[in-house]
């Protein structure tokens, strides 16, 4: 997994390429790291490169709600393929986390 790590204002934009999976949690957790000290309100995760989903990166995705929510930091994920949102549904992500397919939809829900 390639992980790119920008910023819009408060917002650190994750942009994923590649499979999310186990071998995600390790860049993943690095970009956001090295965000560390810069006012955050929201992460949006950008999966618009992101190929296909498993269990793992499910449960990753679970996690990092629960812990940006503990810091008041929202999380979005944007742009995923078909086959990936439908995995986002099925699983019910979708119920808590917001999921956008424009960044122009890009909003605070903390």
């Amino acid at each position: 997994m390639l992980v790119r790590a920008r910023w819009d204002k408060e917002t650190r934009i994750l942009k994923l390429s590649g499979r999310f999976d186990k071998a995600a949690r390790v860049p993943v957790e690095t970009a956001l790291a090295a965000g560390e000290g810069h006012p955050c309100k929201q992460v949006v995760l950008d999966f618009s490169n992101v190929s296909s989903m498993d269990s793992a990166g499910i449960g990753k995705v679970l996690l990092l709600y629960h812990s940006l929510r503990k810091k008041g930091v929202a999380l979005m994920v944007m742009n995923p393929r078909p086959l990936v949102e439908e995995v986002l549904h099925l699983v019910n992500l979708a119920t808590f986390i917001p999921i956008s397919q424009h960044h122009t939809e890009v909003r605070s829900v903390a």
